[in-house]
């Protein structure tokens, strides 16, 4: 870790939902994607629902209706798996979320973030 520079600047995001330091090296982070649903998604859940209704009704009636919950879930998985790809800090790796359940893992995450830095560089 000798030597290695964290790169402090400052970039502007567009659609941030949250804006915080890093616990670990104090730089500005911003997190884009939440963590759960807004009304937008709930909005396309609804136009997606409408659509797969149109489509497949000839075929399956009002069962069609249904397919919002398929949906839902989809979308909640793909919110979930971009906002876990977001956590972690570009510039020291630390990442609450491991933090949160195991701090030796996250210590651990740490380290191997700065030896592969350390290989790369």
């Amino acid at each position: 870790m000798k030597g290695q520079m964290i790169d402090k600047r400052n970039y502007v995001y567009k659609n941030k939902s949250r804006q915080f330091f890093c616990p670990l090296c104090s730089t500005p982070r911003v997190m884009r994607v939440k963590s759960r649903l807004t009304k937008f998604n709930h909005v396309q859940l609804g136009l997606a629902t409408g659509f797969a209704t149109l489509v497949l009704f000839p075929w399956l009636e009002w069962k069609t209706l249904f397919s919002y919950f398929f949906f839902w879930v989809a979308f909640e998985m793909g919110t979930r798996i971009l906002f876990k790809q977001d956590m972690p800090c570009p510039h020291c790796g630390f990442d609450a979320t491991w933090y949160k359940k195991d701090v030796k893992m996250a210590r651990k995450k740490v380290q191997d973030f700065w030896q592969a830095k350390a290989q790369n560089s």
